[in-house]
């Protein structure tokens, strides 16, 4: 039977099948066939959203806002994740500007969330430091008054400015986040406070076995001049949490800030850090965090975060516009420590 085997031939001349094409190596690929390869594998390492409970079509759909999103709903749909044409997802968050009455408010962005660029790298910091950054206030006879206080220990101790509770007679109200996000309110009583620093410690009232998200304390007392960080709080005290792209700036002795924008009390020989960033009333008592790096894999296209966000320092109050003041994350430490020690139980004599 000699000649050309005929087995894959059909009328016209042609086969049924055609040759495999050969699949050329990442780094020789065109940047069009380098997209679509990125894309597919994605998608095939993507979390499932049935291992979670998480449908990303209903997330895109009814939470248009970083605020409303988890952070394991934000890490499954939107952290790293591209739409069919190639581009990042984006999605909404509230970000501090400049108010043209000298009043900072904030105003809904949007914002790429493939964790490479400085704002989604702020971005992911936020998402996952709102459910430790809450918004606290309570009732006088002038109205209300609010601020800001974070989780420093999973057992419900959060830490605020001093002058963010004066006034409470010791007791407040927080805004909690619950797992699902929802909100609830929760009492909270002062347990320490250190005018002098301008820094007080709040216990949450906690039901059992209740535990919270806590905010890792940074050791790092270096920071770089122009460091680009996230400042996170409640914006003009309206029990809604933003977040505002920051800049450190320098350091400032406490003597140099004009005394009418001085809580009463404080200590003025203290050193605190200046940042660059659009800061309103309300802020007082919210978190500085670091950024995380990130890292791209030229293979897959995911990206992966470096290291942890922390918490550099503490909002104290600012002069609008242009700067706020920051007292170091290493004082709430030494109040933490001087309440941890203080509560252990004396020890028995031999």
């Amino acid at each position: 039977m000699g000649g050309t085997d005929r087995r894959n031939e059909v009328a016209g001349g042609k086969t049924d099948r055609e040759a495999p094409q050969e699949i050329k190596p990442f780094d020789q690929m065109t940047p069009g066939d380098r997209q679509a390869f990125e894309r597919f594998v994605q998608q095939m390492t993507a979390p499932n959203s049935q291992d979670n409970g998480i449908v990303c079509k209903d997330i895109y759909k009814s939470k248009k806002d970083a605020t409303q999103v988890t952070s394991l709903e934000f890490d499954t749909c939107y952290f790293s994740q591209t739409l069919d044409n190639g581009r990042s997802r984006q999605i909404e968050a509230p970000v501090m500007q400049p108010g043209a009455d000298g009043t900072p408010r904030p105003v809904k962005e949007k914002i790429t969330t493939e964790g490479v660029t400085m704002d989604s790298r702020r971005l992911y910091a936020f998402v996952h430091a709102l459910p430790s950054v809450r918004p606290v206030s309570f009732d006088t006879a002038e109205g209300k008054k609010a601020g800001t206080a974070f989780f420093v220990s999973s057992d419900g101790l959060m830490a605020t400015n001093a002058h963010v509770e004066e006034g409470s007679q010791g007791r407040l109200k927080v805004k909690l986040l619950r797992p699902d996000g929802s909100e609830e309110e929760r009492d909270a009583f002062v347990v320490k406070r250190s005018p002098g620093q301008d820094l007080s410690l709040l216990q949450v009232v906690a039901r059992p076995g209740e535990t919270f998200q806590a905010l890792k304390l940074s050791k790092v007392t270096d920071w770089r001049q122009q460091e680009p960080l996230v400042q996170i709080g409640n914006a003009n005290g309206e029990g809604k949490i933003s977040m505002a792209k920051a800049r450190f700036s320098g350091l400032i002795n406490q003597n140099e800030i004009p005394f009418d924008q001085q809580p009463k009390d404080v200590y003025q020989g203290r050193t605190l850090f200046k940042v660059e960033a659009p800061i309103p009333r309300g802020y007082s008592g919210g978190v500085i965090l670091s950024i995380p790096g990130s890292q791209k894999d030229v293979m897959t296209g995911r990206v992966t975060m470096n290291g942890e966000s922390a918490v550099r320092g503490v909002t104290v109050y600012s002069d609008t516009n242009k700067t706020a003041y920051v007292i170091p994350a290493a004082r709430v430490q030494f109040l933490l420590d001087e309440y941890r020690k203080e509560k252990e139980p004396p020890a028995k004599k031999p």
